[in-house]
């Protein structure tokens, strides 16, 4: 049921959204009674809140059952992600369009948007699991204090990409996979160990052994 609840959301988003003014309309529109609606969700707002995180639940998921995946490196698995992430995107995109571009001015840190905060609670866990096997393989620098902002910093790069996407209009979107490669490596070229880590590092040395 809660799959043709977000069917219907979407369509009437597109193509009615005055419709969707309250639970007992939006739920006659689904021919069931606002008390069986809310078996399903507490409210119209979490309709849109739970999509966007079951898309990325389906991504997540879809990603970890390939034999390949578990063999990738930290860097691979989150490149894999956002190329997947904007192909299942793609489905839906004239309501992402729609949706990103009424809240787009309002999406900020530190407050994140009502409709993306599920997302980004799966998005943090999911980034954080990436950093912690990127750490153990030495792709990334376990830096004190730094390093705890690492989650947040890819969290940053879902929004930008997204927004890119939204925004793309060349064939087949090549500029958002291009974004994509470019922002990722960026991204662990930051977090990996650097010439000033080694400096430091040096420095360090140096300073212990006077």
């Amino acid at each position: 049921m809660k799959d043709i609840i977000i069917e219907k959301y979407i369509d009437l988003y597109l193509t009615n959204a005055a419709e969707i003014k309250n639970v007992y309309v939006f739920a006659k529109h689904l021919n069931i009674s606002e008390e069986e609606f809310y078996q399903y969700y507490p409210s119209l707002e979490a309709i849109e809140s739970n999509l966007f995180a079951e898309w990325f639940i389906q991504v997540k998921n879809n990603l970890k059952s390939s034999e390949l995946y578990p063999n990738y490196s930290s860097r691979e698995k989150l490149l894999s992600f956002y190329f997947a992430w904007i192909e299942a995107l793609k489905k839906h995109r004239s309501f992402v369009s729609q949706r990103w571009d009424k809240q787009s001015k309002h999406i900020s840190i530190p407050k994140t948007p009502d409709f993306l905060k599920s997302l980004k609670e799966e998005f943090i866990s999911f980034s954080n699991e990436i950093i912690r096997e990127g750490i153990q393989s030495n792709e990334v620098n376990d830096r004190k204090f730094i390093g705890e902002k690492y989650a947040d910093a890819l969290w940053l790069n879902l929004l930008f990409i997204t927004n890119f996407w939204v925004n793309d209009h060349s064939l087949n979107f090549e500029k958002t996979d291009e974004a994509i490669e470019k922002s990722v490596n960026l991204a662990f070229d930051l977090m990996g160990q650097t010439a000033l880590d080694s400096m430091l590092n040096f420095g360090k040395f140096l300073f212990q052994n006077r």
